[in-house]
């Protein structure tokens, strides 16, 4: 393990009051990762960082009204150098499988020289990611971010105020405008996952359902790019409410669009959230005192027929992907497998299935080991490993041959992603493994007490 500290130590402290204390206008003890006295009336403490906050997907942020586009010193990378950068290093870990078909390079990167908002997030997160090896500092990164977010605000009253005025916003410019949005939310969300302990990206993906919500998919599903982002977003949404234990997360979750068969991981992301969903509601349930031990259960039969199903239509997604070698298309065929077993775990605990099907659990424990294992290039699919590693890192409790290989793939994940917010992950995993409760979700609910949220995508 590395030498950062447990979040129960209490080592050093915030730059200023919290959010939550200078709103009940009380005294901050400042301490990290949550204060005191947040804690103590069981709040999620907002940090100490200066945040966003949106009303109706709306930025605010006053101080930057009226700033210009940031500009590098000298001795920082071009625009140039930092698009290439994007096109290098940052597109492809965006996507399921990199190709020449990435859309990232071949869709986004055109429009951002058409849409300024669009090019300042890229230059942000190319800048914050370059910065993260440091070959940089993150001023520049921030800047071009605050300036991000300053443009998409405007365009956001604007469209809120002609939606509220009934406009239909369908024409190919207003298309654009929301394929502009949708991109810059997404890429500003990937850049406040850079940061290990900044929330932020929380706020552009709520953001992001948002907007997707308001426009709907009428007369969009051909639209391409629309489509793809709205996909990638549902990627996004989807998997972070599997480790998020707010009561009405799973409300206005943006699922994949999966009506012309083509989208891979689709059914599987909806068999996930069907799961989430009724996890869930359970606990809305149990919060209102209701018994529902019994009501509406899952067997373990139909979840293993739901994720068949969902294996088969992403194997018959994928039948026109490009693979430009043989090695290549087994890999892709181990990443469908240990989703589909990582899918099975996840879905065992949440529905409490676990005890009733021990023997089931073991065989997707050992075969999601095995297959993550067996990947003969591990690095070219990095960008899918962080969901099903942590599955098998819940697993992994009071196991130790497994907990070293979880930790060794989480760092080759920390070290070729470059998002600070995996070292939460690792370190919510190591200190589950010190402890005494083999269920991790009772530890992930006291983390959000705390006011850290785990997120493994």
């Amino acid at each position: 393990m590395s030498s950062r500290t447990t979040h129960s130590d209490s080592i050093s402290h915030g730059p200023q009051d919290c959010q939550k204390c200078k709103t009940r206008r009380i005294k901050c003890d400042r301490a990290l990762p949550a204060c005191a006295k947040c804690t103590k009336r069981h709040y999620e403490c907002p940090g100490y960082d200066n945040k966003l906050r949106w009303a109706n997907a709306i930025a605010i942020r006053g101080r930057f009204k009226g700033m210009q586009f940031p500009s590098a010193d000298d001795e920082q990378p071009t625009p140039a150098q930092l698009l290439d950068h994007y096109d290098k290093n940052i597109a492809g870990l965006m996507v399921w499988l990199d190709s020449e078909h990435n859309a990232y390079r071949r869709l986004v990167l055109p429009l951002a020289h058409r849409q300024p908002g669009l090019m300042l997030s890229i230059l942000a997160i190319s800048a914050k990611h370059i910065s993260a090896s440091g070959e940089m500092d993150s001023g520049f990164s921030k800047s071009a971010c605050d300036a991000a977010v300053l443009t998409i605000t405007e365009s956001v009253q604007q469209v809120t105020s002609r939606l509220a005025e009934g406009y239909d916003f369908s024409t190919e410019r207003d298309m654009e405008t929301a394929e502009w949005m949708l991109a810059s939310m997404l890429t500003l969300s990937g850049y406040e996952m850079m940061g290990s302990n900044s929330m932020n990206w929380e706020t552009h993906r709520q953001a992001a359902r948002t907007l997707v919500n308001v426009l709907g998919t009428a007369d969009r599903c051909d639209n391409e790019l629309y489509t793809f982002l709205r996909n990638q977003l549902s990627i996004l949404d989807v998997l972070a409410c599997t480790t998020n234990f707010d009561l009405g997360v799973t409300d206005g979750v943006i699922l994949p669009e999966t009506a012309r068969g083509d989208v891979i991981f689709g059914e599987f992301l909806k068999t996930i959230h069907s799961v989430t969903s009724k996890s869930r509601e359970r606990l809305q349930e149990k919060h209102h005192g209701v018994d529902s031990s019994l009501a509406g259960n899952i067997t373990s039969k139909e979840l293993c027929s739901s994720f068949e199903m969902a294996r088969g239509s992403t194997l018959m997604a994928a039948g026109s992907l490009p693979f430009d070698d043989t090695s290549r298309k087994r890999d892709f065929i181990r990443m469908v497998e240990i989703y589909h077993h990582a899918g099975l775990l996840y879905s065992y605990r949440s529905l409490h299935l676990s005890d009733s099907d021990p023997s089931a659990v073991h065989y997707s424990s050992k075969r999601l080991f095995e297959i993550l294992d067996d990947f003969e290039n591990g690095l070219a699919w990095v960008q899918n490993f962080p969901w099903p590693v942590f599955v098998l890192g819940t697993e992994s409790h009071g196991d130790i041959p497994k907990q070293t290989f979880v930790r060794a793939v989480y760092r080759m994940i920390i070290q070729n992603m470059g998002s600070g917010h995996f070292e939460a992950v690792l370190q919510f995993l190591e200190e589950f493994w010190a402890g005494q409760d083999s269920e991790w979700s009772t530890r992930a609910r006291e983390w959000e007490l705390r006011g850290i949220r785990i997120l493994a995508v």
